[in-house]
């Protein structure tokens, strides 16, 4: 994937997959060649999955149809990203959803934190909502024995705020400070472009949601340290990736039944009764309560999410807009 970067001195290549995120789109474009922009050399790539709100169209009117590859159609996130390296030519990978605006200067820190510590393979950063508050979602813990049981019984809800008992939340840190990571969110990740060519990327079986996980946990696997710095500020358009609640809980239970049984060795089975079995209690509580919804819904469809992706699943009709369907 993209052996032949770097030939013509370029720093940075800016990835950008999105599907049906023109708003979203035209505002981070606009932030990232403007007061947001890297003091680098970079290059900005975008991949439409399929639009049809005139995404491409923006990134065409925004950055010149060169930078700008249509896909035709919904192939995925993970997919999406590995096209779009494959035309990349710097050092260094920035993949950047269009729903999360990058602050001025943070690209720059999330570049120098990786410049100073090269061991930690993968940095992120801090995501705020557009009202300021902070959006925990840019890193996250790995899945657990443990912190499937906390979820299955639904003790990750009641303590969402404890490290113990809600482990992938990482509690109630609230990334200010820099801290290895388990997992970072595929919607702001750097990484080196040798390093990803040696993880080969994103594992393409993931349609949506997961590949960053596993992405960050074959790193961790090959000696690197997935880092976060708070110096690198998003701002992230919560709820700009989805428009049906139901529908996207499909699609992370799909992502994590996934990560579950490519990670979880001879635990895996256990690892996917723990998430039906979570499922299955929240969606008998809803029916005890005489108010069906959610979970209810999830729970019916459990035959599209509880083994996980795999290499011949069908595509689904993702419902889901913003980053080429989004990040995990």
């Amino acid at each position: 994937m993209g052996m032949d970067h770097s030939t013509d001195g370029m720093t940075l290549s800016i990835v950008m997959v999105t599907y049906n995120a023109a708003n979203e789109l035209a505002r981070t474009l606009t932030a990232i060649r403007g007061p947001a922009a890297p003091h680098v050399p970079h290059e900005i790539l975008v991949t439409d999955n399929g639009s049809t709100d005139g995404a491409a169209e923006v990134a065409d009117d925004i950055l010149g149809s060169s930078s700008v590859k249509r896909l035709g159609r919904n192939t995925g996130f993970g997919y999406a990203v590995n096209r779009t390296v494959e035309r990349a030519t710097g050092d260094y990978l920035l993949l950047l959803n269009p729903d999360a605006c990058p602050a001025p200067g943070a690209i720059d820190a999330l570049l120098a934190h990786l410049l100073a510590h090269p061991a930690d393979g993968i940095v992120g950063g801090r995501a705020l909502t557009p009202s300021g508050d902070l959006d925990p979602r840019s890193c996250f813990g790995r899945i657990t024995p443990w912190s499937l049981a906390t979820w299955a019984t639904g003790l990750s809800v009641l303590g969402r705020h404890s490290r113990l008992l809600s482990p992938e939340s990482l509690g109630g840190w609230r990334r200010d400070s820099v801290r290895h990571v388990d997992v970072i969110s595929g919607g702001f990740l750097m990484v080196a472009h040798r390093t990803w060519s040696q993880l080969n990327g994103f594992d393409e079986v993931y349609r949506i949601y997961g590949e960053d996980q596993d992405l960050c946990l074959r790193a961790a696997a090959a000696g690197h340290r997935p880092s976060i710095t708070p110096k690198a500020v998003v701002v992230h358009a919560v709820g700009a990736s989805s428009d049906n609640r139901a529908n996207r809980d499909v699609l992370v239970l799909t992502g994590r039944a996934t990560v579950i049984r490519l990670h979880l060795g001879q635990l895996r089975g256990y690892g996917l009764f723990a998430l039906r079995f979570g499922v299955a209690l929240r969606s008998a509580g809803e029916r005890l309560l005489r108010r069906p919804g959610r979970w209810t819904a999830v729970w019916r469809r459990r035959v599209e999410w509880a083994g996980g992706w795999r290499a011949d699943t069908p595509m689904p009709v993702f419902t889901t807009s913003g980053a080429g369907v989004g990040a995990g």
